[in-house]
């Protein structure tokens, strides 16, 4: 399944997935695709993983997304 541009909240299967890979520290270029899908999220991100993400409190899946986007150096399609 792919999530459309724009949309702003994500299936929970998507959401899950992304802690897993913020969990097992998935690289490589699975993970990135994964990580296109949850950018424009607006879901809030648990409290949790904004602390291990460095993130502020209320930071969304989208923002954990984009943060782990850079630091694995993901291409956006920019």
């Amino acid at each position: 399944m792919t999530v459309e541009p724009g949309s702003g909240s994500i299936p929970a299967h998507l959401r899950n997935a992304f802690i897993e890979l913020i969990e097992n520290e998935t690289e490589g270029e699975e993970a990135c695709q994964l990580l296109r899908q949850i950018v424009s999220s607006t879901d809030m991100l648990p409290q949790e993983y904004c602390d291990m993400l460095d993130l502020p409190a209320g930071s969304t899946f989208g923002d954990a997304a984009r943060r782990v986007q850079a630091d694995l150096g993901c291409n956006t399609g920019a």
